[in-house]
């Protein structure tokens, strides 16, 4: 989501910083605004239809990322948000690349939204659940014999809407990467499609070492064969969402977001003996 950010802040940072010096414009972070002074008279560069300059607030008020786009009627301009992403104004480090946009591209038109940044806002606000892994065997491992685990896949969540503009914007999140770290040390990486359980799926992992309470640890002629601290591992299951939106002009990355489960399981050996 800070592609349009980015493209801003290169472009703009290229203006002579002396001539925002000349103007004498600086960043009211606490209102969201570059307030300009160049004839001694306040001027508020940023301010929207009806809002007064000379009053802190207005619709803007607070706001904290600035954002480009390109509007239909008015081409390149900038506005303000609160959604994350965009060049940050209350870093003091941003001032001139804020002061730069904000004076030189008009503002945007009241009702502009752009796409990757309402995007995104959808893709948080989903409420993406997390793997429901179960373990075979179940209720616990066995040293030398391979755990597997079955993480059914949920389908993709998609939103559909039309913007001001007219576009139709459509947002999808989906399962795209599960991750297992075992609690043992070792993590690996799958296709979610390959976590159906014994005997079908490849999500599987050996432990060598059984876990045990710390008393058998220390007083049990086998202790010294258990794990040297632990009495179960955690295994962490994570599912990797990937939010896309496309708003005609194809499916777009927006980037990630991870859910995690932990299980707590123990393992145990299995050992031969000699009967006389």
């Amino acid at each position: 989501m800070r592609r349009t950010a980015s493209i801003a802040l290169a472009t703009f940072l290229l203006l002579p910083v002396a001539a925002i010096a000349d103007d004498d414009c600086r960043l009211d972070s606490e209102r969201g605004r570059v307030v300009c002074n160049p004839t001694g008279e306040r001027i508020d560069a940023g301010s929207g239809p009806g809002d007064d300059p000379g009053q802190p607030g207005g619709d803007d008020a607070g706001k904290r990322y600035v954002y480009t786009t390109t509007d239909p009627g008015v081409g390149v301009c900038h506005y303000w948000s609160n959604v994350i992403g965009g060049l940050d104004a209350w870093d003091p480090g941003n001032d001139p690349a804020v002061i730069a946009i904000t004076t030189s591209l008009p503002e945007c038109p009241a009702g502009v939204v752009d796409p990757e940044v309402r995007a995104w806002s959808v893709f948080r606000s989903w409420e993406l659940d997390p793997p429901a892994p179960s373990i075979t065997p179940p209720d616990h491992g066995v040293t030398g014999l391979a755990s597997h685990i079955d993480a059914p896949v949920l389908a993709a969540l998609i939103h559909s809407e039309v913007l001001p503009d007219g576009r139709t914007l459509q947002v999808r999140a989906s399962v795209k990467d599960l991750s297992v770290a075992w609690g043992d040390g070792s993590t690996t990486h799958h296709d979610p499609a390959d976590a159906r359980g014994f005997p079908d799926g490849t999500v599987s992992h050996t432990y060598e070492l059984k876990t045990c309470p710390v008393a058998y640890r220390e007083e049990h002629p086998s202790g010294g064969l258990c794990h040297p601290t632990l009495e179960a591992y955690t295994i962490d299951t994570s599912w990797v969402w990937v939010g896309e939106f496309n708003a005609g002009a194809g499916w777009i990355p927006l980037g990630t977001l991870t859910r995690s489960t932990q299980s707590t399981y123990e393992v145990d050996e299995v050992r031969g003996v000699n009967v006389p």
